[in-house]
């Protein structure tokens, strides 16, 4: 059964704080046998310097429970690379996820010139394991398989890394309702069907030249379910507004980012510093907490800037929030104006 996102799902509002600022660009955040995290950040985007890519790890607070020390880097001369002039839009990529499995910690990069890759944090600095051509994007170690699992939100791919150098395609993902593709985002592995649930955009509709950068069918993403075995998809969630992080709850139900409420504002070529949305309506993301069973759809957090990465701990979960050109100006809801910045905001479940 098909779970549909209501009009107005029931708001159970959680307490949240912030536990990491100044961040570029964090995306996904691992966390360790230890307690400790370990986090992925695309960069600035910045062509001066332009591999401003790193990888920290954020020790626990030992005086108060719940915070984290100050990061400390342990990778990093990553290439960044800003997409505002191609998508019109603030996209920053580069490092992209983290993931551990069978005594390994992967993490993913997407590098259209030097050619994106699986780096072994196990080195220093980390060795490419894996590499591929065009997005390497969200990264989970699959159990049964004994493998890595990917998508590729350029080719609406999900692959797989094993022994061998080569990826091997396991699902080619179909056009959506309108024709627009589906472009994957996330995946999480389900243990109860040992398959991966992976969350679609919307791809751009392409039909109105004014709004290039912007013309995204709302509430078209979705949550699939993949069997890697067979490439079988079904759906699991729909009407979802551009869905990103996924991420279990301990009682079995799925945890879901939505990006922003809706889009305005794209970043034209001309575009001279002024206060934009930049595509994706600013500080207007949620966090959903979904029954797939009972069809129940709840609000935890609400006012997210544009959210991107799940990390589940002890009682809480962690968002990475803040994607774009660090520093430049963002126009908030209450009128005022304030730099972009990258943090971790933690929520208590």
């Amino acid at each position: 059964m098909t779970l549909h996102i209501p009009a107005q799902p029931i708001e159970a509002l959680r307490p949240s704080t912030f536990i990491a600022e100044g961040l570029l660009n964090p995306r996904g955040v691992c966390l360790q046998a230890d307690g400790s995290l370990l986090l992925a950040e695309a960069g600035s985007g910045s062509a001066d310097p332009p591999f401003s890519g790193r990888i920290s790890r954020l020790h626990p607070d030992p005086q108060q429970p719940g915070a984290y020390l100050p990061g400390e880097v342990v990778a990093q001369g990553f290439r960044s690379m800003n997409m505002q002039a191609r998508m019109l839009r603030d996209e920053i990529m580069g490092l992209s996820d983290i993931a551990c499995g069978d005594g390994r910690c992967l993490a993913s990069q997407t590098d259209y010139i030097g050619g994106s890759r699986l780096l072994d944090l196990h080195y220093s600095p980390p060795e490419p394991v894996f590499h591929s051509r065009g997005n390497l994007n969200a990264l989970c170690y699959h159990p049964t398989r004994r493998s890595w699992l990917a998508v590729k939100p350029d080719t609406n791919q999900l692959v797989e890394f094993c022994n061998s150098e080569q990826e091997q395609v396991l699902a080619q993902l179909p056009a959506l309702d309108q024709g627009q593709e589906a472009v994957p985002v996330t995946l999480v592995y389900e243990p109860q069907t040992d398959a991966v649930l992976i969350s679609l955009f919307s791809g751009e509709l392409h039909g109105d030249p004014a709004r290039k950068g912007i013309d995204f069918a709302d509430y078209a993403g979705q949550v699939i379910r993949v069997q890697p075995a067979s490439g079988q998809i079904e759906g699991v969630i729909r009407g979802l507004q551009l869905p990103t992080g996924l991420a279990w709850c301990p009682q079995g139900k799925l945890l879901v980012l939505e990006l922003c409420s809706h889009l305005q504002q794209p970043l034209p070529p001309n575009w001279n510093g002024e206060p934009l949305q930049g595509g994706f309506t600013r500080f207007s993301g949620r966090l959903l907490r979904c029954n797939l069973r009972s069809g129940q759809v709840e609000v935890l957090a609400r006012g997210l800037d544009t959210p991107s990465n799940l990390c589940r701990v002890q009682g809480a979960v962690l968002v990475s929030e803040g994607m774009g050109l660090p520093g430049r100006p963002l126009p908030r809801p209450d009128h005022t104006v304030v730099p972009l910045s990258g943090r971790l905001r933690r929520v208590q479940l």
